[in-house]
């Protein structure tokens, strides 16, 4: 039997140094294994799906978060294992660490969207001449894509462009209800504290506040998205950056997130 263990974690029992299991199928587990710096910068959540044992690694960080990103994987599945990697958008926080997985395995296959796939040869060294540069994309276009998993489910590809990122893709999880959102729905403490979870929702648009209306580029793209997604029984909302919606609270941030004035339309608000 399936089972969520995402929705009875709290604050107290999550430790950060270990892989966290979010999601629990016979064939189809999900884990937590970011990465807490407690230090002053951003914190950056990456994610493993391991499904008919193929390892689906979902944002997978930057260069500097290889090691310890690399670390929880192999409590869990060979490294060589990892299949697939997904990428949000192309930014170093996310993509930096490529390099080093491919060399681990040069057949893994990289999911984003294909305005990136021109820009992200960048994070490489190698020689960029003839053959012997070879990355293997899966280029996700306006239109989205579909990933069939051994277990019957799917990873479902959502265009969500200017959110924040011209080429900005989601990933549904149809097995668990998962969506991962990337940089929507991201959070910034000011302490040192882990927030895998939402503790306070006051304290927690707080934290959200900031982030958004200086990213997410305009609320067109916001009501874009809500309409996107619509029809989806989305369970949880995993973000790149901070804590995780539950349930009731996705709905809420959507709601929260619709009458936040954002980008555009927040920072040129004095021009009619």
């Amino acid at each position: 039997m399936a089972t969520s263990p995402l929705f009875d974690l709290t604050s107290a029992n999550v430790n950060p140094d270990q892989p966290i299991l979010l999601y629990d199928g016979d064939d189809h587990k999900i884990y937590w294994v970011g990465v807490h710096s407690a230090g002053e910068e951003i914190e950056c959540n990456s994610y493993l799906i391991v499904d008919g044992g193929a390892g689906y690694l979902l944002e997978p960080g930057g260069f500097d978060r290889f090691g310890p990103v690399f670390k929880k994987v192999c409590y869990l599945i060979s490294p060589s294992a990892v299949s697939h990697m997904y990428f949000s958008h192309q930014d170093p926080d996310i993509c930096a660490s490529f390099p080093s997985w491919i060399k681990w395995n040069e057949n893994i296959q990289m999911i984003v969207s294909s305005l990136w796939t021109r820009f992200m040869p960048h994070y490489e060294s190698r020689d960029i001449s003839g053959e012997r540069y070879r990355l293997n994309f899966i280029p996700v276009g306006d239109e989205g894509a579909t990933l069939p998993l051994k277990s019957g489910g799917r990873l479902e590809c959502i265009s969500a462009p200017y959110l924040h990122s011209p080429g900005n893709i989601l990933l549904f999880d149809t097995t668990s209800g998962f969506l991962f959102s990337g940089d929507i729905g991201a959070s910034m403490f000011k302490d040192r504290a882990f927030h895998l979870l939402i503790d306070n929702w006051d304290s927690h648009t707080d934290a959200m506040r900031g982030f958004h209306q200086r990213y997410m580029s305009c609320n067109r793209a916001v009501a874009g998205m809500i309409n996107t997604l619509r029809g989806r029984q989305i369970t949880a909302l995993l973000p790149q950056h901070g804590a995780i919606f539950r349930q009731a609270e996705v709905a809420r941030y959507f709601a929260w997130l619709s009458h936040l004035p954002v980008g555009a339309d927040y920072l040129y608000r004095d021009i009619p």
